[in-house]
């Protein structure tokens, strides 16, 4: 029986609308405008929360975090599951380092008499939208195995 294509629903080996004949399955999607303002929105707040660590490491002299900090969003340019990962990683640590700038500087203020809570605001929303970026990357499925055709064998 030929495999069914996931993307098209098309039998393997079948001619498609345009008379063309799938060999592959798991082909990409056609491109249409839609979809690519959607892949631009999409990358848009990982782009900018990766700019805003690069800009507070850069501050801080740390030139490693920075290139790392710039060098996340490109990673989104690799289309596996790893590399989706590896972002929303990035970002999450983003995130926990701005809130460990919020409590530095929180804390500096409070031992000199000085008002913090502005700080505190700026800094948490800072962090929220860090961390809330990681949920606009998207992560492919996992790859499914091939069928054997074989029957799974009882757990004794």
């Amino acid at each position: 029986e030929p495999a069914i294509d996931r993307v098209t629903g098309l039998r393997m080996g079948a001619p498609d609308r345009t008379g063309m004949t799938a060999v592959m399955a798991g082909g990409r999607e056609p491109w249409s405008p839609r979809g690519a303002m959607k892949s631009v929105l999409r990358a848009l707040p990982v782009v900018l929360s990766a700019l805003v660590l690069a800009a507070h490491f850069y501050r801080s002299r740390s030139l490693a975090l920075v290139a790392l900090s710039l060098a996340l969003p490109l990673l989104l340019l690799v289309k596996e599951r790893w590399s989706a990962r590896v972002v929303q990683a990035g970002l999450v640590l983003g995130a926990l380092e701005w809130v460990r700038t919020l409590a530095f500087f929180a804390g500096q203020r409070m031992e000199a008499g000085r008002p913090w809570a502005r700080l505190a605001v700026i800094l948490g929303v800072v962090a929220v939208l860090t961390a809330l970026s990681a949920l606009a990357v998207k992560v492919p499925r996992a790859a499914v195995p091939p069928a054997t055709g074989r029957e799974p064998e009882a757990a004794s």
